[in-house]
């Protein structure tokens, strides 16, 4: 099914909005379901609303690679959206006693969380780059497994994180809630489905700049268009956390987690191409992909230096440092999605 431009690009920002509109509203009401169902604040901390944020990227990855067998998509909406999160962190507010948004985290809970993921987006790359020279059952055991165990196992060692900011959540008192969350959570995947048809639809179709023709390419459109779209419900999130109740534990656990449960959505998805009759996700991934794997693993590398320094003022010099670089890379590594990826 092919469609013409002036459908294919209506079609995709129309997506974009519903999963903007829909996907900002999810957290609400899931942390509202979470208040009704009786589950505790813990609990109710950085994973829930990882999960909650990244159901867009869910949505998209799976409609991507099931729906249009377009692994390649898939996996530039999943680690373009990662890129974006991690850049986000340089544009939180300061908040509470002007310290930059990586002093005022607890470190020892997001170091864990990003080595994490350094070693599951190495792993990702990885099977980017061997996984075309693999069997393709073997290459669907060998990295979903890895990542899938990895992330189970990190779940397991009770990584946890604080409550939710109070004044976004509905709470039990809104009979509604679950009814709101069903509705929206239906939205996000029909809006995924959309946005990853005209995704592939945009990537594929051949632009004219003068004389020359230009194929932005898979991997080019998930890592701007469709991550972007995808990781609006995150940020949305994480500037609320902060600007509402100086909560930078919630806004950066929500970012960083949602990227690790980003990466475990393409490893389940990826064995399950092979029942549309294709090789698996980690055998159609082009070398463009390095590229995101190149720059997920420097993003949280910086983050993760702007977080070691113990003494106050030494942090506050590191994660200033950190904050200032993390744009300029993010910016560089699209360039070179392009030049890689672009036609």
């Amino acid at each position: 099914m092919t469609w013409p431009l002036h459908v294919s690009i209506p079609v995709f920002a129309s997506g974009a909005l519903l999963i903007l509109w829909s996907g900002s509203r999810l957290p609400i009401h899931g942390e509202g379901v979470a208040a009704r169902a009786g589950i505790g604040a813990t609990t109710l901390g950085l994973f829930i609303l990882a999960v909650i944020t990244s159901l867009p990227e869910l949505a998209v990855t799976f409609a991507a690679m099931l729906g249009v067998g377009a692994p390649e998509l898939a996996f530039a909406n999943v680690l373009g959206s990662n890129n974006f999160n991690v850049a986000v962190l340089a544009l939180l507010p300061a908040g509470v006693a002007g310290l930059p948004i990586l002093a005022r985290v607890d470190r020892a809970r997001y170091a864990r969380t990003c080595r994490l993921l350094i070693v599951l987006s190495l792993i990702a790359g990885i099977g980017a780059w061997l996984g075309r020279l693999m069997p393709p059952g073997l290459s669907a055991v060998v990295f979903s497994l890895l990542i899938v165990g990895l992330f189970l196992w990190d779940l397991a060692g009770g990584r946890r994180g604080p409550a939710p900011p109070a004044p976004d959540v509905p709470g039990p008192s809104d009979p509604h809630v679950v009814a709101k969350f069903v509705l929206h959570a239906a939205i996000v995947v029909g809006a995924g489905v959309l946005v990853a048809l005209s995704g592939k639809q945009i990537a594929e179709r051949e632009f004219t700049a003068g004389a020359r023709v230009i194929v932005l390419g898979q991997t080019f459109v998930g890592t701007i268009l469709v991550a972007v779209a995808t990781s609006l419900p995150e940020v949305t999130v994480a500037v609320s956390a902060v600007r509402r109740a100086g909560a930078a534990d919630v806004a950066v656990g929500t970012l960083l987690g949602s990227n690790s449960f980003n990466l475990m959505i393409f490893a389940i998805g990826a064995p399950f191409l092979m029942f549309r009759g294709h090789n698996s996700g980690w055998s159609e991934l082009s070398s463009a992909s390095m590229i995101n794997v190149a720059t997920a693993v420097v993003l949280t590398l910086v983050v993760l230096a702007g977080m070691r320094a113990t003494a106050l003022d030494a942090r506050r010099r590191a994660a200033r440092a950190a904050t200032a670089v993390l744009i300029p890379i993010y910016l560089l590594g699209l360039f070179f999605v392009h030049r890689v990826g672009g036609g």
